[in-house]
């Protein structure tokens, strides 16, 4: 009867480099997993791994934490800790967390099977590292110019004061969003423009005020100081306009390995 494995192997990252990345000085990764290890995965290609515990780490188990987010922060925070050390250091394409194989074997496999892929992604992100880019709405700026909009003839109704007050500051936030959506968009293109690949994702509410831009960015070392300084200039302007520009950053290339291209 074959044994049933209570193991399986976890991987953090891919790395390019001619000779095994040295694991000196890295994170201790996710709790409960065995130490770093490098899996030769082919050609200048190596895979950051470890052992993991079914017990721990099996689907089943995996599955009963997914609700439990301070479980699942630990975790990625481990998991990116690892990712950043080497992304800081060599090419590396980050795995996303928890992916798991039953050995180091398959893992192999399924590296050598997407090569082609791989090596391609390999290719675009090598010398650079991926930043944010947030433009919020500044909701103060709308209290401030809604307090310089003439005020409607006054009533004496205090019900409908405070009405056409609120009607107002709603007027004026909207104006500002109209006005500001040219220069963020400007923004945003030139930024891109600068980098070797962009990703956006939906703008959304966050901590209570409006995200009109949440994008990534793929930027070469070699121009990250004219970026930096286009980033500057931009913020400056779209501050007078009322919103508030964020660059965080630098990432492993989380937003630009999944697509292969």
């Amino acid at each position: 009867m074959t044994p049933i494995p209570n193991t399986a192997t976890y991987l953090y990252c891919l790395v390019q480099a001619e000779r095994p990345p040295a694991l000196a000085r890295a994170p201790r990764g996710l709790p409960g997993l065995g130490p770093l290890r490098v899996v030769p995965a082919g050609d200048g290609l190596w895979l950051v791994a470890a052992e993991a515990p079914l017990a721990q780490y099996g689907a089943a188990s995996i599955e009963a934490h997914l609700r439990d987010l301070e479980w699942v922060a630990l975790r990625g925070a481990a998991h990116a800790r690892v990712v950043d050390h080497f992304a800081r250091r060599l090419t590396t394409l980050p795995m996303k967390l928890f992916t798991l194989f039953t050995g180091e074997e398959r893992a192999v496999a399924h590296v050598r099977g997407s090569e082609a892929q791989i090596r391609r992604v390999l290719a675009r992100v090598h010398g650079c590292r991926e930043w944010g880019v947030r433009v919020r709405l500044d909701p103060a700026l709308a209290r401030r110019r809604a307090a310089r909009v003439p005020r409607p003839a006054a009533t004496r109704r205090a019900g409908t004061r405070f009405l056409l007050a609120k009607k107002r500051e709603r007027d004026v936030a909207r104006a500002v969003l109209e006005e500001g959506r040219a220069a963020v968009e400007d923004a945003f293109e030139a930024l891109a423009a600068m980098a070797e690949a962009a990703r956006r994702r939906p703008a959304a509410e966050l901590d209570g005020s409006r995200v009109v831009l949440d994008a990534a960015l793929l930027v070469p070392a070699r121009g990250l100081a004219g970026f930096k300084r286009a980033v500057r200039r931009h913020a400056t302007g779209l501050a007078g306009q009322g919103y508030r520009l964020m660059l965080t950053g630098p990432w492993p290339p989380y937003n630009f390995v999944g697509d292969g291209r």
